[in-house]
């Protein structure tokens, strides 16, 4: 067993990591199999080497999406998982910031995925793009939100 303390700028990071109820460390923990603790401004994650190492940086990279201003979701938190599994956690922060409009209600609609991400650039760069892919995954809604944004800037 090991143990590594990550330190955090502001408190209030702490508390948006952690989620309601500490439902997205949870998903953390039950990943890695590690015990993750908010103390004095850091977080101390222990447990073995390697489990520790992959949830220290999972822990990282939604800290880094805190600082950009992003809301953590449990989606987002599972996301950064597969991706910190898969070794590309460098690839969450490009996520951030990539708004295609805000909703009458004030709700930001962004790519959520990577997949997503390189669909809207493919609409952006191209004058006809073809999405294929299954049902649910967000083709349709993103294309109707790039379009009211093309319209409402011309």
């Amino acid at each position: 067993m090991i143990e590594q303390r990550i330190s955090m700028d502001h408190m209030d990071q702490a508390s948006a990591l952690f989620g309601s109820f500490d439902e997205n460390i949870r998903l953390i923990e039950n990943e890695y199999h590690v015990s993750v603790i908010s103390r004095d401004g850091e977080i101390k994650v222990s447990g073995e080497p390697e489990d520790v190492e992959h949830a220290v940086r999972a822990v990282n990279s939604l800290l880094a999406l805190l600082s950009r201003g992003e809301t953590l979701t449990q989606q987002n938190v599972r996301y950064c998982i597969s991706l910190v599994n898969e070794g590309a956690e460098e690839k969450v922060q490009a996520l951030a910031g990539d708004c295609i409009c805000i909703t009458s209600k004030g709700k930001p609609i962004k790519p959520r995925t990577l997949g997503q991400k390189h669909y809207c650039n493919a609409i952006r760069k191209n004058t006809i793009t073809i999405g294929v892919g299954p049902a649910g995954t967000g083709k349709t809604y993103l294309a109707v939100a790039m379009a009211v944004t093309a319209f409402r800037a011309q």
